[in-house]
C-alpha cells in the first residue's frame, strides 16, 4: 500500500472546503487522508489501487474462511476450537523466533 506510516489527517471541514485538492493529494501522491468529525476519524480518502488491494484481501480472506469451514463441516465446535487454538499457537510461536532472530542480527 502507501509507503507514509502515518496518514494525513484533517478535520471535515477542511475536507469540505478544499475537497479538490484532497482529492489532487491523494490521487498523485497514493497516500491515504483521514478526515475527522469532532475529533474523530470519519473517513478515509484512499487512492484506487490501494483501494483495490483492500478489496482483494478481504476476498481473500473470506476464501480462507470458507475453506477453513468445509474442511471441518463435519468436526464438533470443541474440536475445531483445539485445532485453531493450536494453529494460532504455532504461528505466534514462529513470529516470536523471527522477532528474535531479527533482534540478534542487529546487534
Amino acid at each position: 500500500m502507501c509507503a507514509r506510516l502515518i496518514p494525513r489527517r484533517i478535520s471535515a471541514r477542511e475536507a469540505r472546503a478544499n475537497f479538490s485538492d484532497l482529492l489532487g493529494q491523494v490521487h498523485y501522491t497514493k497516500e491515504p487522508v483521514i478526515v475527522e468529525r469532532k475529533g474523530r476519524p470519519f473517513v478515509v480518502v484512499i487512492s484506487p489501487e490501494d483501494y483495490d488491494t483492500l478489496r482483494r484481501e478481504k476476498e481473500r480472506a473470506w476464501a480462507t474462511i470458507e475453506k477453513v469451514q468445509q474442511r471441518n463441516a463435519d468436526k464438533g465446535p470443541e474440536e475445531v476450537l483445539r485445532d485453531v487454538t493450536a494453529e494460532v499457537e504455532a504461528v505466534r510461536e514462529e513470529i516470536y523466533e523471527e522477532g528474535r532472530k531479527t533482534s540478534k542480527e542487529r546487534r
